[in-house]
């Protein structure tokens, strides 16, 4: 792996943690909204509730980014088989039309002697 790659997958490495904290800080922050609007709860019975909210939204998130990661995954290899088709069928024209000019060109040269002689 060279410089670049490695500051790329460090890029990304980077891009993805920031990701999830600011996941979290909004989890935090809808969790915190959430708990305000609760009457005749404690302090501590808002902050357990909270992290609880808090808590149910991380995974939340982390389950529809699982369920994404998937879905990308079998888009991927569909076009992939798609892709592998497509080469397989376009080589097997190209030696086709490669060996038609091959022919041709064979029968052109032999007609080009049979004439000069």
């Amino acid at each position: 792996m060279d410089a670049s790659d490695e500051a790329a997958l460090g890029l990304h490495q980077i891009e993805g943690f920031l990701r999830l904290e600011a996941g979290r800080r909004e989890a935090h922050r809808k969790a915190r909204d959430f708990a305000r609007e609760l009457p005749g709860f404690t302090t501590d019975q808002r902050m357990v509730i909270e992290e609880a909210y808090a808590r149910e939204e991380v995974e939340n998130s982390r389950r529809v980014a699982e369920q994404i990661a998937e879905r990308v995954g079998q888009v991927r290899a569909r076009y992939e088989v798609r892709h592998r088709r497509f080469a397989r069928e376009t080589a097997a024209v190209m030696a086709v039309i490669t060996t038609g000019l091959i022919g041709l060109c064979v029968a052109v040269i032999l007609g080009t002697a049979a004439g000069s002689a």
